[in-house]
């Protein structure tokens, strides 16, 4: 029944296949208020987030938006699991559509840089197919096996219907590194989600201003370095009922990887990127760790 559980997901199932569209934004607001009110880490870390993000706001006010940031996701994950059952579908507007097309019509290799932004698995899935090459979508494993395992069969049935699109897991001491290399030297597209430090992945910070310091992922950054594969910010945004947009946004130009330089100036490049983003999309943001630091503070 914890939060990382896979109990609540089963309820969630069965209430999709009894529950009319007309009573979900009741009940996905009563059910959000609910959760909000019992997991207080989560609820502490969006705040937090939230407060750097959004400088200025009141303490109650940045309660009320950690409540949205909440509801935005009860809904994008909901939307999810009924396209996963065969129920209704979504819209898609692309945003950028001559950056689409740059990403799409290129031969070689490309890192897709993404956050963790309206429903990622949804999207990769659905747009694999426009690129003519394979898609493999980057992610982490799930806390409970038994969710671990439910993910597992919608990830297999994504797979069978679209066959351009595969799904990698950033398990420890796995050579995935090696392997993603590989794929973009073949002309493969890798995405991967880079604003949320997780389990064991090496973490970099890089000071965002106000005292503060972003922590991010090291790997997708030193990837991109190394490999100088073309790299295209591109996020997922949810922009009503069943209705979602894919922005892409230009290349980003990443700074080549010096001797000692780590990903250091990758990091402040894309947290640039990143926090205007987000500032604009802070309601998408579904992060429910602590994202930042202060200066001088660890980054373990």
């Amino acid at each position: 029944m914890g939060v990382f559980g896979d109990l609540p997901t089963r309820f969630m199932r069965a209430g999709l296949r009894q529950a009319p569209w007309f009573l979900e934004p009741v009940l996905l607001a009563m059910w959000t208020t609910l959760w909000f009110l019992l997991i207080a880490p989560q609820r502490r870390a969006v705040a937090a987030n939230l407060h750097v993000l959004l400088p200025g706001t009141s303490r109650p006010g940045n309660w009320l938006r950690a409540w949205r940031v909440f509801l935005n996701f009860a809904w994008t994950y909901t939307d999810a699991t009924r396209c996963e059952a065969g129920g209704t579908g979504v819209d898609w507007v692309i945003e950028g559509v001559e950056n689409f097309a740059d990403l799409a019509g290129r031969r070689e290799g490309c890192l897709i840089l993404t956050a963790h932004t309206g429903n990622y698995d949804m999207a990769a899935a659905l747009f694999s197919g426009h690129f003519g090459r394979t898609v493999h979508a980057v992610r982490a494993r799930e806390r409970d096996p038994a969710m671990q395992a439910i993910r597992n069969r919608e990830l297999r049935s994504q797979e069978a219907r679209h066959p351009w699109f595969r799904s990698l897991y950033n398990d420890p001491n796995s050579m995935l590194a090696v392997e993603l290399t590989r794929l973009l030297a073949g002309g493969d597209v890798v995405a991967v989600q880079a604003d949320r430090v997780l389990f064991e992945v090496s973490p970099t910070a890089t000071p965002v201003g106000g005292g503060w310091q972003m922590r991010l992922p090291r790997g997708p950054l030193v990837l991109a370095q190394a490999t100088r594969a073309p790299c295209f910010p591109l996020f997922i945004l949810r922009d009503g009922w069943r209705r979602y947009r894919v922005r892409v946004l230009p290349r980003l130009e990443m700074p080549p990887r010096h001797r000692g330089s780590a990903s250091a100036e990758a990091a402040a490049v894309w947290a640039d990127l990143l926090l205007r983003v987000l500032r604009e999309e802070w309601r998408q943001w579904f992060v429910f760790e602590p994202a930042f630091c202060r200066e001088g503070e660890s980054n373990k």
